[in-house]
């Protein structure tokens, strides 16, 4: 049966639904709050997004479409190009290997492993940063920052559960 133009549309606007909520997600987190010593401590939203659509659709988020989340996260916050791109294509890869022992676990697992891969990814971000500045840096920023992006994950994850929810309404 051939698809109208409509039709494909309507496939076309699900399918990139996850990359562009995603993006949405990396300028919200860079929005200036004006507030002293947040910038380090606001938490990586695109991480929980890419960590969220690698477990539950993967096919609606493919490693070029993090490759291109990573490239825009980096450009947006100012960072060393590539270090984004790289832990973020890390977590997918991480994710997707383990699609299936997520797939059949409560919440709480999900979000254990969640905390589990965030704590991998913001230290090998603080790391890769440290090494690209050629000093160590502090690490209390990459620390708070893990514990905000493990905090913001429960609502976050109900924000995708609608989204998805609503996309696979006809």
């Amino acid at each position: 049966m051939k698809l109208t133009v409509w039709q494909r549309l309507d496939l076309i606007a699900r399918q990139i639904t996850p990359t562009l909520l995603t993006l949405a997600l990396v300028m919200v987190g860079m929005v200036p709050l004006h507030l002293p010593d947040l910038a380090p401590v606001v938490p990586w939203l695109a991480l929980i997004a890419v960590y969220y659509w690698s477990v539950h659709r993967p096919d609606l988020m493919p490693a070029a479409a993090v490759f291109a989340v990573g490239l825009f996260h980096d450009l947006a916050a100012g960072t060393a190009l590539g270090v984004g791109v790289l832990v973020l294509l890390l977590v997918h890869v991480a994710v997707v290997s383990q699609r299936r022992f997520f797939m059949s676990r409560s919440f709480m697992v999900i979000w254990f492993g969640f905390a589990v891969i965030a704590l991998g990814a913001c230290t090998l971000s603080w790391l890769l940063n440290a090494l690209l500045a050629g000093t160590l840096v502090d690490a209390r920023p990459a620390a708070f920052q893990f514990m905000t992006t493990v905090a913001a994950y429960p609502p976050l994850a109900w924000l995708f559960v609608q989204v998805q929810r609503s996309m696979l309404r006809t």
